[in-house]
């Protein structure tokens, strides 16, 4: 807790050092690389030379590492993918406007380094669909009950967007399990299932306790229920003595320190209003401004 609190306040201190809106230079080499293609259709140049390979890797071109996100749109349907790279623009700004340039940096890259190495071990391809979609995630996290309108048309709340998002995951690591059982005879052990789960893990590491947001209320309140219920059964309800009051409580997940007595709090100087937090979400909060 104390390390991950470090962590936290020293990224917030930082928040501004590193790429600024990261994922528009991803969408406009996107657009670029795929202009390139279009124009060396029997001989793309660029594209072989960004996309991923590992034994290309291995051979030294490790630049392929970094540079297999800048062809997403060529490996995707055009039209889809231009929409896809608008939305995924929007959810990587809104994110870094809210962790900050650093933190948003390093969860970008980190899931581009981390997918990279794990399929070059699994000798698999690394997909940047994962990646992209898990900002989805993130979204999530900040506003589950926001709507969005999906291809300009239809409603959408982003944690319902966030639950295909898992199914997508879901959908290709089965499908690399599958591929892997039907392989045990040849020889080779397929562990390219392993890579859709990168983008997932990275986000639950970033996310920390705020990833549960993304359950069902009922699997949230279950717990609660569950204790309710035990002291039910236990006997009869007898009359509870007043408790004192809590002088903290934090905005964002109520803990005050009657709840959590070795939990510090602060107040945040950019919030409107008197507003406390403690030590998990100081650092990792929207700022309240209306």
């Amino acid at each position: 807790m104390k390390a991950r609190s470090k962590v936290n306040a020293f990224l917030y201190k930082h928040r501004n050092k590193g790429i600024p809106n990261l994922m528009l230079y991803v969408g406009i080499g996107n657009l670029v690389v795929y202009l390139l293609f279009l124009m060396q259709k029997t001989n793309p140049l660029f594209y072989s030379l960004l996309c991923f390979n590992d034994t290309s890797v291995l051979n030294g071109e490790v630049w392929r590492i970094f540079t297999y996100p800048l062809v997403y749109l060529v490996e995707s349907y055009p039209f889809l993918g231009m929409l896809s790279l608008l939305f995924f623009f929007w959810c990587g700004r809104t994110l870094e406007q809210h962790w900050g340039t650093l933190r948003f940096n390093l969860y970008y890259f980190g899931a581009v380094l981390l997918t990279a190495l794990v399929a070059l071990v699994t000798r698999s391809y690394a997909y940047s669909d994962y990646i992209n979609l898990s900002l989805i995630l993130g979204m999530a996290v900040l506003a589950p009950d926001d709507y969005v309108m999906l291809y300009f048309v239809i409603p959408v709340k982003m944690k319902w967007l966030a639950w295909l998002e898992l199914g997508y995951t879901l959908y290709g690591t089965v499908r690399g399990l599958i591929f892997m059982f039907q392989t045990l005879g040849s020889g080779f052990l397929y562990f390219g299932w392993l890579v859709p789960l990168v983008p997932f893990f990275l986000f639950l590491l970033f996310a920390g306790k705020q990833a549960a947001d993304l359950l069902p209320n009922a699997l949230r309140r279950a717990p609660a229920r569950a204790k309710w219920q035990r002291k039910v059964n236990s006997g009869p309800v007898r009359p509870v003595a007043a408790q004192p009051q809590a002088r903290f409580r934090c905005t964002v997940c109520g803990r005050t320190e009657l709840t959590d007595p070795k939990l510090e709090f602060r107040y945040c100087s950019k919030c409107k209003g008197y507003r406390c937090y403690c030590e998990d979400h100081i650092h990792n909060h929207a700022h309240i401004t209306e």
